[in-house]
């Protein structure tokens, strides 16, 4: 594919922010090991434990040199303490000295095979090195000992994006990310993951037919997710020629056209796809709205209410069905259907928009506490909204 076909969003598999992102993970990940997994056995033990509290100390402190002296006594003093060997290899890798943290980890690994995080730092380790299939392997043995370890998920989606196996990182980081929903280094490597798969099967499928009717809706698609929906009309149209009974086209298309505030051609669109897919409730909710909102609100209530029959989306069906009827004089079922509206999780802008239609409509009933609880919860929205907004 040519770099005027590429859609926007595509990207090579390196790049800067993904190696500034492996080592803020790096620098988070690498922490002294607590050393809670060793029963003191004698006094070489006990001196071990000492020496380890003291290099955790200059850990806490970032004098890493100093750590490594503790460390390295610790392990001298019980070298069949896996724990030390461990702590010894985190500090090295703390230094930037992988090929060296390799023989601590490895040696903590060989004293205690399940000792929890030896093989994910190993497997960091072997990373930094360009071993990567080695690393996947202590990485995969890891989990395998600790199946839901958010971290060790996460770092092998690295080193499968790393070495260019999006096809295999993508497993991992959709598991990490169902158990930190909210992380966003997660997010960050999980779409890097998908976007790259995509990335190949577009340009797999360009080959194949560079003018297809799939290739140009991915390029819309493409071109809608960028902000670039001029563009995205383009492609859609180009789509629509190649195949002109395809109704999830026309609705790309119509809601393309929405964002450029072209609503005859937006109805058009949507018009299309009704035609095609008459009990489509997206396209009957989307004709309905434009039409409360353009002025013929008698249309587009009869519209919605095709649309809320077939199950479209409740909150913003039910808002504009609610505005609609307050337009044409129905107080009391807009007053109905808007405040239904704020059961169904509306989203903020449908929360604050119906609100701020409950006050009008509840003064026109003449009901002026409910026109009050409604403008304070405006109010309260508001206010949130600020909040939240402020840098």
């Amino acid at each position: 594919m040519s770099k005027s076909m590429m859609p926007p969003p595509f990207r090579s598999k390196t790049g800067s922010a993904f190696s500034v992102l492996f080592f803020l993970l790096a620098a988070s990940s690498l922490l002294p090991a607590q050393s809670n997994n060793n029963q003191d056995g004698g006094k070489g033990d006990a001196q071990a434990m000492h020496l380890m509290q003291l290099g955790a100390g200059a850990m806490q402190q970032g004098n890493t040199a100093e750590a490594e002296r503790y460390f390295t006594k610790a392990t001298a003093a019980a070298p069949q303490m896996a724990d030390a060997f461990l702590d010894l290899g985190l500090v090295q890798l703390r230094e930037g000295r992988p090929d060296v943290a390799e023989k601590a980890l490895a040696k903590a690994i060989a004293l205690n095979p399940k000792l929890p995080g030896a093989h994910m730092f190993l497997g960091i380790a072997k990373y930094q090195m360009h071993e990567v299939d080695s690393a996947s392997a202590d990485l995969r043995e890891e989990l395998r000992l600790q199946p839901q370890d958010v971290e060790a998920l996460t770092w092998l989606g690295i080193v499968e994006l790393g070495a260019g196996n999006a096809d295999k990182a993508t497993e991992p980081l959709d598991r990490a990310a169902a158990l930190s929903p909210n992380d966003p280094n997660i997010l960050y490597l999980r779409g890097r993951a998908h976007s790259l798969i995509a990335e190949e099967s577009y340009q797999a499928l360009y080959r194949l037919d560079p003018d297809s009717w799939r290739v140009h809706k991915a390029l819309g698609e493409s071109y809608s997710a960028s902000g670039q929906p001029e563009k995205a009309v383009a492609e859609f149209l180009k789509a629509v020629g190649k195949e002109p009974t395809n109704s999830d086209l026309y609705e790309s298309l119509g809601d393309e056209y929405q964002k450029l505030s072209r609503f005859d051609d937006a109805m058009k669109a949507y018009e299309q796809e009704v035609k095609l897919d008459p009990n489509n409730g997206i396209a009957l909710y989307n004709l309905g709205k434009i039409d409360v909102e353009r002025g013929d609100p008698q249309a587009g209530i009869s519209l919605l209410q095709q649309a809320i029959s077939v199950h479209s989306s409740p909150a913003p069906s039910d808002f504009y069905l609610g505005l609609g009827l307050s337009k044409v004089g129905k107080n009391e079922e807009a007053a109905e259907w808007l405040e239904k509206s704020l059961q169904s999780d509306p989203s903020e802008f449908i929360k604050q928009s119906t609100y701020y239609e409950l006050v009008r409509v509840y003064q026109k009933l003449g009901r002026r506490q409910d026109s009050q609880r409604a403008l304070d919860e405006l109010k309260k929205l508001k206010s949130a909204s600020t909040v939240t907004n402020q840098p």
